[in-house]
């Protein structure tokens, strides 16, 4: 009986310490447990896609380095003896030209042997897919940002005078640790074995990519290559993912001063209205 009293007085032990802001029957109501939980997934979805489009901008600030594609031809096609310098330069150049737009057609004059390579068409369509890759990635990006910035624009601006704020932490990093955790544990099987991971990049995203390695073409693309990406591509992703996770630091802040200023205003207590229903119903019983 004691601990039945104890807990029946807990809303108004509540009230006492909090006000009536503090209701346990509000707090626990439906509509507020539901707007509670659209703020969540909201913010999740959130923190998914940052992570995501961190891995973007990693891939699509070192896919098209000149840097890197020179060294890792350098070192895996030149230094083996299978292209001259001048060609590796001229076939290092016309590749990313074309990826990047500035030429309309691939055709690299490079030889092997004495002998000029040709260029499958096979090859051809695959290099035309990875184009468009490129060619779509920013368009990709930016639609990803405009998506997170129109689910920011539903969780940061909150109710005026309520003292936590619409953004869900909790929700946010859910989101983003799922992709963050799976994309860690790509990093390390690429690190552990490139060679499956390239292949599987290959079936899954760009099937037609898939060549022979007795090919005379693929040569000139050694999967030691595109290894040589992993380490810069890790490097991004971090710095990124840092700043996906440190984010908080400031949405937090920023939804305070946001509800503040333009939050919608508390919904009003009818206590009159219902105070003026009881009365007529009581005169009217009375009559």
């Amino acid at each position: 009986m004691a601990q039945d009293e104890r807990l029946g007085n807990i809303p108004d032990t509540l009230k006492d310490r909090f006000g009536e802001k503090i209701d346990p029957s509000k707090v626990f109501s439906e509509g507020n447990l539901k707007k509670k939980r659209g703020a969540f997934w909201t913010c999740f979805l959130i923190g998914l896609l940052l992570v995501l489009l961190s891995l973007g901008v990693a891939l699509g600030l070192n896919v098209t380095r000149v840097d890197l594609l020179k060294q890792g031809v350098d070192t895996h096609v030149v230094a083996t003896g299978i292209l001259s310098q001048s060609d590796a330069d001229a076939f290092v150049t016309d590749t990313l030209d074309y990826l990047t737009g500035i030429k309309s057609l691939w055709e690299p004059a490079v030889t092997i042997g004495g002998f000029r390579v040709g260029v499958p068409e096979a090859f051809k369509a695959h290099m035309a897919t990875v184009k468009g890759w490129v060619d779509s990635a920013k368009a990709i990006l930016l639609a990803g940002a405009a998506i997170v910035l129109l689910l920011l624009s539903r969780v940061l601006v909150g109710v005026k005078g309520s003292r936590r704020s619409p953004f869900s932490v909790g929700g946010y990093y859910l989101g983003a640790a799922i992709p963050l955790l799976l994309l860690v544990g790509v990093g390390v099987w690429g690190y552990l074995d490139f060679d499956s991971l390239w292949a599987w990049v290959h079936t899954v995203f760009i099937p037609d990519g898939i060549f022979s390695a007795t090919e005379q073409i693929m040569q000139l693309f050694p999967v030691e290559v595109f290894s040589g990406y992993l380490q810069p591509v890790a490097i991004s992703f971090g710095i990124g993912a840092g700043i996906v996770l440190a984010l908080p630091l400031l949405l937090w802040p920023l939804s305070k001063l946001l509800t503040a200023l333009f939050g919608k205003a508390p919904a009003r207590r009818r206590t009159g209205s219902r105070t003026a229903k009881r009365t007529t119903g009581s005169r009217s019983s009375r009559s």
